[in-house]
């Protein structure tokens, strides 16, 4: 039998196997969280080719970035908004 009809998986077999052969590990470390600053008050302007992602001012991102460090993530990386 060839491709695609018979596939092999003796290297998935058991987990033993898998953690052997593992390329890829990803953990809270290896994310980042990019904060877009924008000057003014209560600013939370959504990022149109961003879904999920806003402009905030200093006051949204100081309590987005202690929500995402009690989350676990350690990396913030602030952007002014637009650039200049």
């Amino acid at each position: 039998m060839q491709f695609p009809e018979y596939r092999p998986r003796r290297l998935r077999k058991n987990e033993n196997f898998r953690r052997l052969i593992r390329e890829t590990r990803l953990s809270i470390d290896d994310l980042v969280y990019p904060l877009f600053v924008v000057s003014g008050k209560n600013v939370k302007k959504p990022i149109a080719s961003m879904p999920g992602i806003f402009q905030l001012s200093i006051d949204y991102i100081i309590k987005e970035a202690r929500e995402a460090r009690e989350l676990g993530n350690p990396g913030h990386p602030a952007f002014r908004y637009p650039a200049a």
